[in-house]
C-alpha cells in the first residue's frame, strides 16, 4: 500500500497563513479513505485517481502552536506535525543579494556585524524554510514537490538563521517585533539569475516571448574557445592555483580515517572561502549492483571537481566544460569500481571566486530504471585557501548568453520549475524580491518582470498579492578584495547611458504603474566595490516598514523623495517631489550631491544644487539652457539627498521615456 504522506513544503515548525483558507495537501493510494486533524478539527476526503489528495480547513487567526495528526482511515495517524503557527508567509527570492546568508566565513558574503546578530537571533515566533540547500535545476518541466531530505521549517536561532537571507530574516524580524504575530520566511534565492529563469514556459510562449534557448550556429565551442589565446591567463592561473596544495592520496581511499574532519548532517557544503576542500560520504550498494557500470548524479558543485569512489577517480568537471559552475554532474561508474555495502564518494571541490558551494542533496546512484538514494556521514575539511596576493582569476570563456544552455540557471523557466512551482500550494502574504543585476541595461526587463509579477499572483490565485522589490544598490565594479575609493567614482562622469540606471528607473516604473507593488531603494546602502553590500539590516528594515504601511495601515513614514516635476527658469532648474515629509534634507548638512543637467542633447555636467522649502534647484554654468536633469542615474555615487524622516531620494531622469507607452 502506498504511504499516505504530505508534500515536503509541510512540516512541523511551520507557519501558515492567517485570515486565508487553510489547504493541505500530498500523496496517497487512489481512492483510499482518509482524516486529517488540525487544531482539534477533523475534516475527510479520499485520495484522487492521480494518487494526489488535499483538504481545505477554514482561516484561522494568528496564534498557535497547533498540532496535526493524519493517515487513513481505519489506521493510526502515519503523519504529525506539532508546534504549528498561524501568521503571516512571505516568499523571499530574487538573486545573490537576497540570497546572501546573515553569516559566512568569507567576510564579504555576511551581512555587517554578523557574529553579533546571530547572538541576538532567537526568535521562536519567526520560522525559516531554507530552499537555498536544495535549489535544483529542471529544464525538463516542475517540480512539484520540494526535496524530500530538506530540514523542512525550522525555529530562527543562531544556527538555522547563519545560512537564511539576511534581507530576508531582517524583513521578518521588523514585523515579528511590530506586529506581534509568527512570521514564516521562505528563501528560494538564486544567485546571478535572470528574470527569464523565474518565469513559466507557458507564460512566456503566451504572452508571445520566443526566446532561443539553444544557439547551434556558435562559430566555436566552448572548448576551443578554453584552448584558444583569449583563456591562457585563465589556464596559466589554474596552474598556479594546482600548485597550492595537492590533495594526499590516503584522503581519497576507502579506508582514510576522516573523523576530525567537520561534519555535516545538510548535504550541503558551503565552499566560502576561494581554495579547495575535500568532502567525503557513504552510500549502501545492494549485492545485485555491486561492480557493475553505474551512474552516480552527484548533483552541483561550484566550480570545478574531481570525484572518487573506494578511491578510483570516475569523473571531473573543468573550465572546460559549458557553464561548469553550475553543471549537473553525472558520472559513469566503470564496472569494478563498487561492491556490495558501504562505499566511500570522495570529491575534491575547488572553489575559483568568491562564494561557492557542493550540494550532495540529490546524489543518487542508477542501474538501468532502479534509482538508489541516500548518503550517510558527510564531512568535509579545506585544503588550502587562497592568498591574500594571490591574483584573481581571470574570467572564463564566454559562448554568448547562457540562457541557451540547459544546465544553466539562466535557461528559461528553469527556477520556476525548480524552486516557485512547489510553493503555489502553500498560501502566502506576498513576496520580497531583490533581483536586476543580471537584467542590467535591458529595455524588456520591463515586460518580463510585469509579466512575472502577473504571473506569480495568477499562481497564487491572488490578484492583489503585496510584491515588494528592492531597488539596486550603487554599485561600481565587483572587487572586494580591491576596493577603490567612492570619491574617486564621484569624480567620473555620469554616462549618457546606465545599465543600472536603467534597470532602477524600471523597478521604480513597476511600482508606479502596478497597484500593490511596492519599492524600497538600497542605492543609499550599495558599496563601489562590491556587488554584495553587506548592509542588509537597512534593507530588510525599509522592506519591513514598506509592507506595514500597504497591508497593516501602520502610520509611519516608509518612502523616500520621489520626483514629481520639473520647471525651468533661466538658467535653474526647479525639481519639485512628493513624499517629502517636513521637508527636504541632506545627511550631512552640505548641498544635494549627485546632480547632473545637460541641454536637450550633448553632454551632461554636474551640477550645483540647493535645496529651498520642498523644491531643489539646480544649475551649472557650462549649461545656459538646461533641458534635463538627472539625479544618481548612474552605477555608483555618493548620495545624501533625503526627506525629514532620513528616507533617501529615489534615482531619477526628467528625460524618462514613458514605459506604459513602449509596451
Amino acid at each position: 500500500m502506498q504511504s499516505f504522506s504530505f508534500y515536503h513544503i509541510f512540516s512541523s515548525h511551520m507557519v501558515l497563513q492567517r485570515e486565508r483558507p487553510i489547504v493541505f495537501s500530498g500523496k496517497g493510494e487512489p481512492g483510499k479513505k482518509f482524516s486529517v486533524t488540525f487544531a482539534d478539527k477533523t475534516k475527510k476526503g479520499t485520495v484522487d485517481e492521480d494518487g494526489e489528495w488535499s483538504i481545505t480547513f477554514p482561516f484561522m487567526n494568528a496564534g498557535g502552536p497547533y498540532s496535526l495528526s493524519a493517515g487513513y482511515d481505519g489506521a493510526k495517524p502515519s503523519v504529525k506535525f506539532d508546534d504549528i503557527l498561524i501568521g503571516e508567509v512571505w516568499m523571499c527570492t530574487g538573486q545573490s543579494n537576497m540570497e546572501m546568508p546573515v553569516y559566512s566565513e568569507n567576510p564579504f558574503w555576511q551581512t555587517l556585524n554578523a557574529k553579533q546578530e546571530l547572538k541576538k537571533a532567537k526568535h521562536p515566533n519567526i520560522r525559516l524554510f531554507n530552499s537555498f540547500q536544495t535549489r535544483r535545476l529542471a529544464p525538463e518541466g516542475p517540480l512539484e514537490d520540494e526535496n524530500p531530505d530538506n530540514p523542512g521549517w525550522l525555529p530562527c536561532d543562531a544556527k538555522t538563521v547563519a545560512d537564511f537571507s539576511a534581507c530576508g530574516y531582517f524583513f521578518g524580524r521588523k514585523l515579528n517585533e511590530d506586529l506581534n504575530i509568527p512570521i514564516g520566511l521562505i528563501n528560494t534565492a538564486w544567485g546571478g539569475t535572470r528574470v527569464e529563469a523565474w518565469i513559466s514556459d507557458q507564460a512566456l510562449y503566451f504572452n508571445g516571448w520566443e526566446l532561443k534557448k539553444q544557439d547551434p550556429k556558435q562559430k566555436q565551442s566552448w572548448k576551443e574557445i578554453y584552448n584558444s589565446n583569449e583563456c591562457k591567463p585563465l589556464r596559466e592561473w589554474l596552474v598556479q592555483f594546482d600548485k597550492l596544495g595537492k590533495v594526499p592520496a590516503k584522503w581519497l581511499a576507502e579506508n582514510f580515517d576522516d573523523s576530525a574532519w567537520t561534519e555535516t548532517t545538510a548535504a550541503f557544503v558551503s565552499l566560502d572561502i576561494v581554495g579547495r576542500y575535500v568532502t567525503r560520504f557513504h552510500f549502501k550498494l545492494p549485492a545485485r549492483f555491486a561492480g557493475k557500470e553505474l551512474v552516480m548524479n552527484l548533483g552541483i558543485v561550484n566550480d570545478v571537481d574531481k570525484a572518487y569512489i573506494n578511491g578510483k577517480l570516475v569523473g571531473s568537471t573543468g573550465c572546460d566544460t559549458e557553464v561548469y559552475w553550475s553543471n549537473m554532474r553525472s558520472y559513469t561508474i566503470p564496472e569494478g569500481v563498487t561492491h556490495a555495502g558501504d562505499n566511500v564518494v570522495a570529491v575534491v571541490a575547488d572553489n575559483h571566486y568568491m562564494v561557492g558551494g557542493a550540494n550532495y542533496m540529490d546524489f543518487s546512484i542508477t542501474f538501468g530504471k532502479t534509482t538508489i538514494k541516500g548518503i550517510t556521514g558527510l564531512r568535509f575539511t579545506r585544503l588550502f585557501a587562497l592568498p591574500n596576493d594571490f591574483p584573481i582569476r581571470p574570467n572564463p570563456p564566454q559562448t554568448g548568453d547562457d540562457m541557451s544552455s540547459p544546465t544553466s540557471p539562466n535557461y528559461p523557466s528553469t527556477l520556476f520549475n525548480a524552486l516557485l512551482n512547489p510553493w503555489f500550494r502553500y498560501a502566502v502574504r506576498g513576496v520580497i524580491w531583490y533581483q536586476g543585476c543580471t537584467n542590467a541595461g535591458q529595455f524588456t526587463y520591463y515586460p518580463l518582470h510585469k509579466l512575472f509579477i502577473e504571473e506569480l499572483r495568477d499562481r497564487w490565485n491572488d490578484d492583489a498579492m503585496p510584491f515588494l522589490l528592492v531597488q539596486l544598490a550603487a554599485f561600481h565594479q565587483h572587487t572586494p578584495d580591491h576596493p577603490v575609493k567612492s570619491e574617486d567614482i564621484d569624480a567620473l562622469p555620469f554616462p549618457e547611458f546606465s545599465a543600472y540606471g536603467l534597470t532602477r528607473e524600471i523597478q521604480a516604473e513597476l511600482a508606479k504603474d502596478m497597484e500593490n507593488v511596492g519599492m524600497i531603494t538600497a542605492f543609499d546602502c550599495g558599496d563601489p566595490s562590491d556587488i554584495h553590500p553587506r548592509d542588509k539590516q537597512t534593507v530588510g528594515l525599509r522592506l519591513a516598514l514598506k509592507a506595514e504601511d500597504m497591508l497593516h495601515w501602520i502610520s509611519r513614514s516608509c518612502d523616500g523623495p520621489v520626483f514629481r516635476r520639473m520647471s525651468i527658469e533661466g538658467p535653474n532648474v526647479i525639481l519639485y517631489f512628493d513624499n517629502v515629509g517636513k521637508g527636504l534634507k541632506t545627511t550631512d548638512g552640505k548641498p544635494p550631491k549627485a546632480f547632473v543637467i545637460g541641454g536637450e542633447n550633448g553632454s551632461l555636467f554636474k551640477a550645483n544644487a540647493r535645496i529651498e522649502y520642498d523644491t531643489v534647484i539646480v544649475s551649472s554654468p557650462a549649461v545656459s539652457l538646461p533641458q534635463r536633469v538627472r539625479y544618481a542615474f548612474t552605477g555608483f555615487c555618493t548620495v545624501n539627498l533625503v526627506n525629514s524622516d532620513g528616507f533617501p531620494a529615489i534615482p531619477f531622469r526628467t528625460d524618462k521615456p514613458d514605459y506604459f507607452m513602449m509596451f
